[in-house]
């Protein structure tokens, strides 16, 4: 993949899912922005290099993903700060802060949501963000479409918060992909998305619509 004039690669020594090696690129993209901000460029893993390492040696376990979620791995590693790049320019030492201790999160059922978070407001943003493809003929026509959307989301939300988002009409929704924190056995039931939401910024799920072009024209 090409990320911010980078290009991630990975070796694979056997036949794995392509969407398996694409999807963790993106984790390793998407932690790194979430680490050294944006762009995530040349020089940002230049800069960060003993951060970088750290997260890759958490990331990946003898050649599977193993940790991807930004709250478990900041409670691993943490984020580079000014003072620890002074500390690394003086002492010639590493710059990553590594913990002594495994996050709360990594034991748990959630390993996305890390134990006692507290905010003094609490509150979620959800953005839906939907891209329309179309063909429309000289006559006006629709010869094709197709939607595509994400729900994209900011949680500040303290404890342990329970949430369920409903459709007003989830028929529409097709072909979808979830944040692990969705429980996906009650969508399948329910057709409502309930989840525990990881705390700060993540995307909750993908999806298409059905019969686009009936419903757009």
């Amino acid at each position: 993949i090409l990320r911010d004039g980078l290009s991630y690669l990975a070796a694979c020594p056997t036949e794995v899912s392509p969407l398996l090696v694409l999807e963790f690129l993106h984790r390793v993209a998407d932690i790194f922005v979430d680490y050294f901000g944006s762009p995530a460029d040349e020089s940002a893993i230049k800069d960060n290099f003993s951060t970088v390492y750290q997260l890759l040696e958490e990331m990946v376990d003898y050649g599977w993903p193993l940790t991807t979620e930004p709250n478990g791995l900041k409670g691993l590693i943490k984020p580079p700060t000014v003072m620890g790049k002074i500390h690394q320019a003086v002492t010639g030492g590493s710059s990553a802060v590594v913990s002594d201790e495994l996050p709360s999160g990594t034991v748990s059922n959630m390993p996305w949501r890390a134990a006692g978070v507290k905010h003094s407001q609490n509150e979620i943003y959800i953005d839906i963000v939907e891209e329309i493809d179309a063909i429309i003929n000289a006559n006006g026509n629709v010869v094709s479409s197709d939607v595509s959307g994400s729900i994209q989301a900011q949680s500040v939300l303290s404890g342990v918060p329970d949430l369920v988002l409903q459709f007003a009409d989830p028929e529409l929704i097709d072909d979808c992909s979830f944040h692990p924190c969705v429980r996906y056995g009650r969508y399948e039931m329910d057709r409502v998305v309930s989840f525990v939401p990881p705390d700060g910024n993540f995307e909750l799920m993908k999806y298409r619509v059905r019969n686009a072009a009936a419903r757009m024209f």
